[in-house]
Formats: structure tokens, C-alpha cells, sequence
């Protein structure tokens, strides 16, 4: 009897090899390596994301205050206003040229990119700028004044 348990015993296998858990551990790795940057990317485009929208409630906000006022302006507490709500980590700058057109630049503070809304131009522009003076740079000749 103690024979044949000890037996199965033997022949039964304990559990992993050091290998097989190296390799489970490689693997692992692998697809970590993969996905934590593809995460971070996300995180940057809701950034981006979050900046576009703030410009288009913001480019709101200017024509409201154009309809009451009959004038575009430069003041941000002016278009706050008049309805635009900016988030917490957003910074838009407006430039305004009386009622001919205005421009906006806005950023993330979690994000390198600057985005520009130009009226003049279509509204928000695909371009990605660097720098907020390279994105004021690009605004239609009224509102870059």
C-alpha cells in the first residue's frame, strides 16, 4: 500500500518549472512594454481633445458676445460671460479685431501641442503647433492684429 502511494507520487509532476515561470514572466513583459505607451498616447489625445473643445465653446461664446456687443473681444472674463466654460488645466488666449474676425489659442498644461480656432480661416485648424507664437503667427491678417 505504501508502495503504490509513493509511486504516484513520483509520477506525479509538483507544479512549474523555473523555466516555464521565466517564460510566463517574458511574456508578461512583452505586452506590458506594449501597452503602457499606447496608454500614455490616449491619455495625451484626451488632452488634445479637451483643449479642442474648449476653443469651439469658447468660439461660442465670441459670437454671442459679437451679437450683444456687435463687436468681437479680447477680454477672457468677457467671454466667460457670455457662456464659455474653459476647464481647469486649459489655457485659451483670445486675439480680436473689432467685428472683423478673432483667433484663439488654446493649450493643456498636461500637453506640449497648441491648437488655433480661427473664424476667419473655417474655424479650428488641423495644424498642431509648438509654440503659442507659432500658432498666433497662423491667424488671419484681422485678428492677428
Amino acid at each position: 500500500m505504501l508502495a503504490r502511494i509513493r509511486k504516484a507520487q513520483e509520477e506525479r509532476e509538483g507544479g512549474f518549472t523555473l523555466i516555464e515561470l521565466l517564460v510566463v514572466i517574458i511574456i508578461i513583459g512583452i505586452l506590458a512594454a506594449i501597452a503602457i505607451p499606447v496608454f500614455l498616447n490616449q491619455r495625451k489625445k484626451g488632452y488634445d481633445a479637451q483643449v479642442k473643445s474648449d476653443l469651439r465653446n469658447v468660439a461660442t461664446a465670441e459670437e454671442t458676445y459679437l451679437t450683444d456687443n456687435n463687436v468681437y473681444t479680447n477680454n477672457l472674463a468677457n467671454l466667460t460671460a457670455a457662456g464659455a466654460k474653459i476647464s481647469a488645466n486649459n489655457t485659451i488666449t483670445p486675439y480680436a479685431d473689432g467685428a472683423k474676425g478673432y483667433c484663439l489659442v488654446g493649450n493643456n498644461s498636461a500637453s506640449a501641442n497648441f491648437f488655433l480656432y480661427d473664424s476667419q480661416a473655417g474655424g479650428l485648424m488641423p495644424t498642431l503647433y509648438t509654440t503659442a507664437a507659432l500658432a498666433k503667427a497662423d491667424c488671419s491678417d484681422a485678428a492677428a492684429a
